[in-house]
């Protein structure tokens, strides 16, 4: 499963233009990427980070994606 969703994620970060999406979580949190810089992530995607307006970071395990949006 978690080769399914590290390539949704792939998709998504590899759009050009990038668009906007958000991550839903198994916890019920959301994280909206506005722009690409507000996320980071190593090539395979297993874990990816979103960075805030504030400068701070979560780091978030594709395990725990449980759907992903455009916004």
């Amino acid at each position: 499963m978690t080769g399914m969703k590290t390539a949704a994620v792939k998709e998504f970060v590899e759009r050009q233009p990038f668009r906007p999406f958000a991550v839903r979580l198994s916890n019920g949190r959301e994280y909206t990427f506005k722009e690409a810089r507000d996320f980071g992530a190593p090539r395979s995607c297993r874990e990816i980070f979103y960075f805030d307006d504030s400068g701070g970071w979560v780091l978030i395990d594709a395990e725990n994606i449980t759907e992903m949006v455009e916004s």
